[in-house]
């Protein structure tokens, strides 16, 4: 490819990108799968790595995702909240590992494997013990003021075992099956359905009003020291130890690694055993555990370069879209919902997901009838992902979208 084709790619790329970052940072309303997100965000960066007199600072493989939502109070992070760098394959993992080593001149690193947990991250700051304050991420270098909604959450604490002032970074989420009941409850209501349990957790922190926020099943795993005063742990694993005697519900699956093979096991194993995580993860994270090495290794704007994670691939099946129905909610509108052929999709049977609007079903091309690729958004939430058209045989047939209720036959927009 040359220069002027690269860049008419990179800047369509660009815009697609900001386009999905604002509907899932800033609206919590995904279009597309976290994948589709993340290829689009790879392609990206090999071509920028290719042409890297392209790279501008208002690209988004240069800056965190995210904006402080109107009527919200702004927020500076005395320490940034940092995205993390993807890799998809383990050797990618071992490139990293040998970085590291490099920098630091070391044979061997000790490393610390976590779930990425698939949620909205925070700063949680306490002085002497008792919380002060609680922001989003927002753009990493400021957030927005969700104090009195983070009050609501049972599982963090407003007061430490110590009088301890520290800060600390989570991730706020709900759990997979109270997102399946948070949904069910929404379905009843004739609500529109969250999208998977990440928007469902960000939309429920991001409220103006505090008590919405405490009517949704919100939960946080601590992972991370931001900043502590008067500490001279220098392991982030013994720092995770402190903070759960400190009261912290911390993040549970925690692995400490003697050097990049046994960090890979440990990823490997947590792919295995994710199905039985009672919430929802879009990877695996591997950190240099000794604090000191870094502050040698130290960040770039965007990332640290101690750090990085391992995205899984979404589990795909294919099934047979056996109808198309209506589903009406409580203000009218209409949502087309696909019954399938029941499946088994990561660990559950799937037999009908929801086609969201007129629009997606013209895209995908669906006809009632069709073989048609599943996999699961976030874990939990099925969606479908294309039509396996060499499979037609003819007798499909194609979908239209009624002009008039289906319930009390009134006719009006869809």
């Amino acid at each position: 490819m040359n220069k002027k084709d690269a860049k008419l790619k990179i800047d369509k790329l660009r815009k697609e990108l900001e386009y999905h970052a604002k509907k899932y940072y800033d609206e919590d309303k995904p279009e597309i799968s976290d994948y589709e997100y993340d290829m689009m965000m790879l392609e990206l960066k090999t071509l920028e790595k290719e042409f890297p007199e392209l790279i501008t600072k208002d690209s988004l493989t240069q800056k965190v995702g995210g904006h402080v939502k109107t009527g919200f109070k702004e927020v500076t992070h005395e320490v940034p909240l940092q995205s993390l760098q993807d890799v998809f394959s383990f050797d990618e993992l071992i490139e990293f590992d040998n970085r590291v080593k490099k920098q630091l001149d070391k044979e061997e690193i000790k490393y610390v494997v976590e779930t990425k947990i698939d949620g909205l991250s925070l700063s949680l700051e306490y002085k002497e013990g008792k919380l002060v304050q609680g922001a989003t991420r927002g753009n990493g270098l400021i957030g927005e003021d969700v104090t009195e909604n983070i009050k609501t959450i049972k599982t963090i604490p407003k007061e430490l075992k110590e009088n301890v002032t520290i800060t600390v970074r989570g991730e706020v989420f709900i759990g997979k099956k109270e997102f399946e009941n948070l949904n069910e409850q929404r379905e009843v209501l004739g609500e529109s359905l969250f999208a998977n349990p990440r928007n469902a957790a960000a939309g429920s922190l991001r409220q103006l009003d505090s008590k919405v926020t405490a009517k949704r099943p919100l939960d946080i795993y601590i992972f991370n020291v931001q900043k502590i005063e008067n500490n001279s742990l220098n392991s982030h694993y013994e720092q995770l130890l402190y903070l759960d005697e400190l009261g912290f519900n911390v993040n549970p699956v925690k692995i400490y690694c003697n050097g990049i093979d046994e960090a890979i096991e440990a990823i490997k194993k947590i792919g295995e055993d994710r199905e039985k995580l009672k919430f929802g993860i879009d990877g695996a994270v591997i950190k240099v555990d000794n604090l000191d090495d870094r502050k040698v290794l130290g960040s770039t704007y965007k990332v640290p370069k101690w750090a990085i994670a391992y995205k899984y691939p979404p589990e795909q099946k294919e099934t047979i879209l056996k109808d198309i129905v209506c589903q009406v909610g409580r203000t009218g509108a209409i949502t087309p919902m696909a019954i399938l052929e029941p499946v088994k999709v990561a660990g559950s049977t799937i037999s009908k997901t929801t086609l969201h609007n007129e629009d997606f079903i013209k895209e995908k091309d669906l006809k009632i009838g069709d073989t048609v690729v599943i996999q699961k958004a976030g874990d939990v939430i099925p969606e479908v992902v294309e039509v396996k058209k060499e499979k037609r045989t003819g007798n499909e047939i194609d979908f239209v979208m009624p002009d008039k209720c289906p319930v009390c036959g009134r006719r009006g927009s869809s």
